[in-house]
Order: C-alpha cells, then sequence, then structure tokens
C-alpha cells in the first residue's frame, strides 16, 4: 500500500472516501494538503536525488542502473564536492541543451564530473541573460505535472464460483 511521502501515512486508495491525494509522478504518492506544504518547502538534497532519478525516468526516459547512479552520486558529493543540484543541473545541461546521447553512459551518470564546469558557465550565463532564471527552473524542476486523483465507486460483477466444475 503506498504512503504518503511527507507525513508516511499509508494513503488506501480504495477505501478513504473524500480524502484527496495526488500522484505527481510514478510511485509518489502525497495527500494534497501535504503536497501544497511540501512544495512551498526549499528543495533538500533528499529532493534533488530523486529529483535525479525523475529527470532520468521521466525526461529522458532511459533505464539507469540505480545502485551505480546512487554509488556515483555519493562519490561525486564527497570526493568532488558536486552536491546533487548541482548533478541535476549537469545532467540536465549534458542531455538536454546539449543533446547528447544516453548509451554511452552504460546506465550510470559519470559525465559528470567531466562536464560539471562547462554546466555551472552555461547556467550562470542563463541567470546573468535574465535574473531569477534559476530560480524558477528550480521551481520547474521541483513541480511536476500533478494528477489529481480521488476515490470512484466501482462496480464489479459478483460470480457464483460454486457453479464452476459443475461442483456441489
Amino acid at each position: 500500500m503506498p504512503s504518503c511521502r511527507v507525513c508516511h501515512y499509508p494513503i488506501d486508495k480504495t477505501k478513504e472516501e473524500g480524502v484527496d491525494w495526488i500522484q505527481p509522478s510514478k510511485g509518489w504518492y502525497f495527500h494534497k494538503d501535504c503536497y501544497e506544504t511540501w512544495k512551498a518547502a526549499p528543495a533538500t538534497d533528499d529532493d534533488w536525488v530523486e529529483m535525479i532519478y525523475d529527470f532520468l525516468a521521466r525526461d529522458l526516459k532511459v533505464k539507469y542502473e540505480y545502485h551505480m547512479c546512487q554509488a556515483q552520486i555519493e562519490n561525486f558529493w564527497k570526493k568532488k564536492k558536486i552536491n546533487p543540484k548541482g548533478i541535476y543541473f549537469t545532467l540536465k545541461y549534458f542531455y538536454e541543451i546539449k543533446g547528447n546521447s544516453w548509451d554511452k553512459g552504460h546506465g550510470g551518470i559519470g559525465i559528470v564530473p567531466y562536464v560539471f564546469d562547462d554546466a555551472k558557465a552555461y547556467w550562470i550565463a542563463q541567470e546573468r541573460k535574465k535574473r531569477g532564471f534559476m530560480k524558477e527552473l528550480e521551481e520547474q524542476a521541483k513541480e511536476r505535472s500533478i494528477v489529481k486523483i480521488t476515490r470512484s465507486e466501482r462496480r464489479r460483477e459478483k460470480y457464483d464460483l460454486s457453479k464452476i466444475g459443475g461442483g456441489d
């Protein structure tokens, strides 16, 4: 049973009438009120890590090796001092802006330290052209399209299982 990503209370999709919940992306469930609170708060490093995976799966539509990517994120953060937000924007620059192919990455994000400085220069230039550009981009990354889901009544046909196989 899925649970809210904020309050961690289980969301019973079949029983809770009148409880609005949303699914902004596959596998993410929020109570509507919890989502509004989460959306208003500044993104944490954990949020940026989740946005990295969301970007890979939803925007690039690629398969990635989760454990390899997780190890690379931790390595870049500890050894290269590139935080998850920097990793996210580097990937966005390299794959979305520059249009490079995912195929050479072998399911990982090992390209990040090699293009980080170029990506950083690009994003700084964009911010200089238009003040507030990065803030808007950050908000867009956090706020995804929302699918509002409420419980609906389902009609199920009832079958008499005793009639199967001439059973008594």
